[in-house]
């Protein structure tokens, strides 16, 4: 089924998978989230993915490696694997003549031409000329091919893989030729492809991974009719090809092709894939290979991943991949979600498996879950009790569920999750990381907050762990499950619940050494650094908390919780949309947030007015231009995991206005409770979560709740100082810029500056071109304005000024003759009579 060989570069991979599957995604992508739907989420169906599943019907013991892509991709002016092995021991010179060897149109001038190359190079070089001519139907290139197979093993191992191989293609070639023996070139070419092997296996050079796809091209000769090999589209179209299989060579291909899954090769999985869904669209399909246990486990295998149930009020036909559905996007029936049923192609294969006898079922926790989904419980008990794994384990946990056994189930999950992070082969890690967070939504539905939060928050860490190699290059909040964590880490965990979780498990990571001559604008080298040098889960924390205690006031607590100024990963880019160009630049989050706890305490605590309007304004500016990654949400509403560029996104869906009934009627929502009875709806959601969840509501309760909070500052450093004042209308300008998009706050700005404040050059166009407050002048202004007025009312009451100046004149002077003559009526010896 795979497509035959067009040029001698990829002529020896080509074990293609039947089909490819494509996905393409928009926008940004949110981890999975089980805390949306808990019943949901608890009822539905244990399963693995299939492509774990198919690469684990069989066990490997050779180290045979496969190479898919870049057969697959390879372009011609690039250095292949081949190549690069080919360079260990030919000349430049000899591998050039290898390239002019190749584009010759026949094996003897191949031949002939290549003296220089090595015996096997050369030999298999004609052959593949000769088999790419086919002049003779192959006969000279089998001979070639043959003849490289024959050479001493040192040098024959140079393409002893290749000749295997091709032989092997060669004879499935012929099978239906004319004149063709199919039965005797199937046997040939099965030794062929298994020699392939085992000289790889020996240590013969194999850089495409023709051993490996071996095992699919072997598969390929036993689909066949009596009259033709069957291809990828017979299975796809249920042609009578594929049906007129015999059974035991249809099974004898699934087992060929388990070893290429087994060996990580994609092909391998996709042409199980191919079999699977052709088998299960008709139940006598499904019937010829139920009784093999391999085979029956790949129909258990694709059903419980790849076969959706029905959705909607008259389904008739599976529903269409969704990922809102869940882990694999098709719809789960065992959910209890609202329209869906049964795909009916389940409880056929159960029926059908009951009939083989429990005795001679493969894998009983995998048809466990299976019948557990097509909601055969009883039998779904007793498949799970026949087999201690994680994943028989988890099944009992949805069974116990089911009848109410909450005990029960908790100790199922534990018995299931103690295998994570480690598989036990019966579940894979991402179904374990799955497992874990189960469990922590049983836990979480007990009151038991923390011990939730450290369940979520090891499956976060564990997939950061997992992809290490690639952690660098996607940010944190896409790890698993990493919604629902962070949402117990800020809306559900009291904040002095956290801090106390985090000073003991999660320490802060070491401050790399930055790289030499750090650059100021993004290059490879600090790529490369960065890459080596990737920020952690636990540093991600380390900040939710930090941001977390700035906005219950607790800025000194925060500090040691915000990354160090030193630490150089947090260089963001800024870019200079002037002329297009990034700069790097530290932001220095711990002392920014000390700037912004300085001011706050100054603006409580100063003397003088001024000097408190000052602090104010600087807390104003910072809450402004930093809020978000000083004291930011994390989720809604800031979201600053997605740096605030999205209104959306992980954790609770906010809701503003819900419509009920056919009148579309709006009910608005006005209170904390009020929002935390409608976005934590459902059951296993718990009272005091709700409590939890309205108490760390942000407050106001808007979209950058920080740039509010600005706005009240810039309010109270108006409030300190004089209104007449250049300083007033600047502080005042700064903030209607600060929320100029604000339809409500900008024009209360505004509306007091009018009010109160005086004429200003700038107040032309308020808010858009500021600039700083004088705050100094602001110091000195009520002297200003007391002499102004002063001299104001000596100029226009001129008479009455002179008359009181006489008067104070005259009254300096009496004071002065007195004071004269109480000292001279003192006599000189009192003093010292006094002494």
């Amino acid at each position: 089924m795979n497509v035959n060989i067009k040029h001698l570069r990829i002529a020896a991979a080509l074990a293609l998978p039947f089909g490819a599957a494509v996905v393409i995604a928009c926008g940004p992508e949110f981890p999975l989230q089980v805390l949306d739907d808990r019943a949901g989420t608890l009822k539905a169906t244990p399963a693995n993915s299939f492509a774990y599943e198919a690469s684990h019907l069989v066990k490997v013991s050779d180290q045979l490696q496969v190479n898919e892509n870049e057969n697959a991709y390879a372009s011609p002016d690039k250095l292949t694997a081949a190549d690069a092995v080919d360079a260990t021991f030919m000349t430049p010179a000899q591998r050039a003549q290898l390239k002019a060897v190749r584009a010759l149109k026949d094996g003897d001038a191949a031949y002939a031409q290549g003296a220089d190359l090595p015996p096997a190079v050369r030999l298999y070089a004609a052959g593949a000329v000769d088999y790419l001519a086919a002049g003779d139907n192959g006969a000279r290139a089998v001979k070639r091919f043959q003849a490289v197979l024959d050479l001493p093993k040192a040098d024959g191992d140079k393409r002893a893989v290749w000749a295997a191989y091709m032989l092997g293609q060669s004879h499935a070639g012929a099978m239906f030729g004319a004149g063709g023996k199919p039965t005797e070139e199937r046997t040939k070419a099965t030794q062929a492809y298994a020699l392939a092997r085992t000289r790889a296996a020996d240590g013969a050079l194999d850089p495409n991974g023709l051993a490996v796809a071996s095992y699919g091209e072997q598969a390929r000769v036993f689909l066949a009719s009596s009259a033709a090999l069957c291809s990828y589209t017979d299975f796809v179209n249920a042609a009578p090809c594929a049906d007129a299989i015999p059974a035991v060579d249809l099974k004898q291909a699934i087992h060929l092709y388990a070893q290429q899954a087994a060996h990580n090769s994609d092909s391998g999985v996709q042409s199980l894939r191919s079999i699977a869904a052709w088998a299960l669209s008709d139940t006598e399909r499904a019937q010829k290979l139920i009784d093999d246990p391999l085979s029956q486990r790949l129909l258990v295998s694709y059903a419980l991943a790849r076969v959706g149930d029905m959705s909607g009020d008259n389904a008739s036909q599976p529903a269409e991949y969704d990922a809102s559905w869940g882990g694999y996007g098709y719809v789960d029936a065992a959910r209890g979600d609202k329209g869906a049923k049964v795909n009916p192609v389940l409880p056929s294969l159960v029926a059908a498996l009951q009939k083989q006898g429990i005795a001679r079922i493969a894998d009983a926790d995998r048809v466990a879950a299976l019948a557990y989904r097509s909601g055969y419980y009883d039998l779904a008990q007793t498949l799970a009790d026949k087999q201690h794994s994680a994943l028989a384990s988890w099944v009992r946990a949805k069974l116990a569920l089911r009848k109410g056994d909450v005990a029960a189930a908790a100790q199922a999950y534990a018995e299931a999750s103690k295998a994570f992070p480690q598989t036990d082969a019966s579940v894979e890690p991402a179904s374990l990381g799955l497992i874990k967070a189960e469990q922590s939504v049983l836990t979480l539905s007990r009151g038991q907050y923390v011990e939730a939060f450290d369940q979520l928050y090891s499956v976060t860490k564990a997939s950061q762990n997992r992809d290490g190699k690639d952690a660098s290059l996607s940010h944190p909040l896409y790890s698993d499950y990493s919604g629902d964590t962070w949402y117990l880490a800020e809306r559900v965990l009291t904040v002095d619940e956290l801090k106390t979780y985090v000073d003991a498990h999660v320490p802060a990571t070491p401050v790399p050494a930055a790289p030499q001559n750090f650059p100021t604008t993004p290059d490879k080298q600090y790529y490369e650094w960065l890459s080596a040098h990737p920020v952690q889960i636990s540093d991600y924390l380390r900040r939710l908390l930090a941001r977390r205690l700035v906005r219950e006031g607790r800025v000194a607590d925060a500090l040691p919780y915000f990354p160090d100024d030193q630490d150089m990963r947090y260089a963001p880019m800024e870019q200079n949309y002037s002329d297009g160009k990034s700069t790097l630049a530290n932001w220095r989050y711990r002392a920014t947030a000390k700037a912004y706890g300085d001011a706050l305490d100054d603006a409580a605590h100063a003397w003088r007015a001024v000097n408190r309007a000052k602090a104010w304004y600087e807390a104003a500016t910072l809450a402004r231009r930093r809020g978000l990654d000083i004291m930011g949400y994390e989720q809604a509403p800031d979201y600053a995991g997605m740096d605030g560029m999205l209104g959306f996104g992980p954790g609770r869906r906010t809701v503003d206005n819900l419509y009920y009934g056919d009148a579309k009627k709006t009910v608005t929502i006005d209170t904390p409770a009020q929002r935390a009875a409608l976005e934590l709806p459902g059951s296993f959601v718990t009272d005091d979560e709700r409590k939890r969840y309205a108490a760390s509501e942000s407050k106001p309760n808007v979209r950058y709740h920080y740039r509010n909070i600005a706005v009240d500052y810039i309010m109270k450093s108006a409030d300190a100082l004089p209104p007449r004042s250049q300083a007033f209308a600047a502080v005042l300008c700064q903030g209607t810029g600060f929320v100029y998009y604000d339809a409500t706050l900008a024009p209360a700005l505004y509306r007091r500056y009018v009010k109160e404040g005086t004429a200003v050059p700038f107040s032309a166009d308020f808010g858009q071109n500021c600039v700083e407050p004088d705050f100094k002048a602001a110091s000195r202004f009520p002297y200003v304005q007391a002499w102004k007025k002063t001299r104001h009312w000596v100029a226009t009451h001129r008479a009455v000024s002179v008359a009181l100046l006489l008067a104070f004149l005259a009254g300096i002077g009496t004071l002065g003759v007195i004071v004269v003559k109480r000292l001279r009526s003192r006599r000189p010896g009192d003093a010292i009579k006094q002494d």
